[in-house]
């Protein structure tokens, strides 16, 4: 498998991100729409601002191009973009050229199908094995620059989407840090367009600073903003916006635990499905189950949450990391809805507090770089700690999984006892140290 938990990623010039793998990318791509939907000409292009990008998108073009598909390049833009047009303007397909919240050193590539929908595990294995026979084959690609074009349009239509979703005009002082990347000038276009008074970090691209001190793992600087200016609140992008981190007027960050326990509670209704990912804090499966709701569980990854949403047919969903899908209004997540989704259900900064004072079970998320992904279940150490835990530890939850876009190792611990949860992700810390 080629493909992560969202989409391929790698580093430019190295990997599967080379010349020659890019090309092979686009032809496996090319082949499996022309198997599976031969009526599909088009594929819809955004990316985020790495200087990277344009090495990507040419060869992309090669390989697509080979079997006769043009692209339409919407520019620089949120991922969600390709979802909407793939939905507004039928029979077409939709890639976003991004490595998402990771440094500038990284690429990577998303696909969505004709309806706006991240490709599922099928397509994805299709794409694999076609991606493994090209690459042992030498097979000349052409680019037709009669069918690849620039759509001049795109950001308006994108922003006019997202404004026509939300009725209610609020009046907040905001702090938004939009991590030098695709919503860089989107987001203002759509401020710009409410009452609220907006403050920008983040702003300034230049192909190598995107996530850069800045962006949903690096909220420093808003914090600070936030506390020097008397904003009501702040929020972080991250490089393709899909993503989201809230800051309350005293600079705390919000759980993102929190803020879904906060938006279900807005959102759901008895009867109603809450899906979310196996990474989530148990206490909202308590506090919405006293409610009538129930609650959904997924592997890691924003994807699996749509899926499971459709087929439980759940209208809200999401990650802590983040990811917040409202199915009724798009099929991926997207920041600048979340945003105007909050500053519509919000009432004041006190709201935020509310929010900040949520009660969620004792929690640690910690990650480790390692330098490869040995499969989990043959390193007997770590077999050992899980095993020792469990049989310690019934009425906590243990997670120990690789990321799906970096070389790190994570380890979740939820429970009753924060000390006891942190004695053991110490003995986890040293035990990762001898791997």
């Amino acid at each position: 498998m080629i493909f992560g938990t969202d989409g391929i990623r790698g580093f430019p010039h190295k990997g599967l991100l080379t010349e020659q793998g890019v090309l092979t990318i686009g032809l496996s791509i090319g082949k499996l729409i022309s198997i599976n939907n031969s009526e599909i000409k088009n594929i819809f292009i955004a990316s985020d601002t790495r200087s990277s990008t344009t090495f990507i998108k040419n060869n992309l073009k090669k390989g697509l191009n080979t079997f006769g598909i043009g692209t339409t390049d919407l520019g620089i833009l949120p991922t969600s973009s390709v979802s909407i047009m793939c939905n507004k303007y039928p029979k077409s397909y939709g890639l976003v050229i991004t490595a998402s919240h990771n440094n500038s050193e990284y690429n990577g590539i998303k696909i969505f199908n004709n309806i706006g929908e991240k490709i599922d595990d099928n397509d994805q294995k299709t794409i694999s094995k076609f991606y493994d026979y090209f690459i042992k084959r030498k097979i000349k690609t052409r680019i037709n620059n009669k069918i690849n074009i620039k759509y001049h349009n795109s950001i308006d239509e994108y922003s006019d989407f997202i404004l026509g979703k939300f009725l209610k005009r609020s009046s907040f002082k905001i702090g938004i840090d939009l991590a030098n990347g695709s919503s860089y000038k989107a987001t203002k276009m759509i401020m710009s367009k409410t009452n609220n008074k907006c403050f920008y970090i983040g702003d300034k691209p230049n192909g190598e600073n995107i996530n850069s001190n800045v962006g949903v793992e690096n909220t420093k600087r808003l914090r600070q903003l936030i506390i020097n200016k008397s904003l009501d609140f702040g929020v972080a992008f991250d490089g393709d916006a899909d993503r989201v981190v809230f800051i309350d007027n005293k600079g705390r960050q919000l759980d993102g635990d929190k803020i879904l326990d906060f938006l279900s509670s807005k959102l759901l209704k008895k009867s109603d499905k809450f899906v979310t990912t196996i990474m989530t804090n148990n206490a909202i499966d308590n506090n919405l189950s006293k409610k009538g709701i129930k609650v959904i569980k997924t592997d890691v990854g924003d994807r699996n949450v749509y899926q499971s949403m459709v087929k439980n047919k759940s209208n809200f969903g999401g990650e802590n990391s983040g990811h917040y899908i409202f199915k009724n209004l798009l099929n991926t997540s997207d920041s600048n809805l979340t945003l105007l989704f909050i500053c519509n259900v919000i009432k004041n900064a006190k709201d935020f507090h509310k929010i900040y004072n949520r009660k969620m079970n004792p929690s640690i998320l910690k990650s480790y770089t390692v330098l490869k992904k040995e499969d989990l279940k043959k390193i007997s150490s770590i077999s050992t700690f899980k095993r020792n835990f469990k049989n310690k530890n019934k009425d906590y939850y243990l997670n120990i999984r690789y990321s799906g876009t970096e070389n790190k190792i994570r380890i979740l611990i939820q429970g009753k006892d924060k000390v006891i949860i942190e004695e053991y992700i110490k003995e986890f810390s040293e035990l990762v140290k001898k791997l």
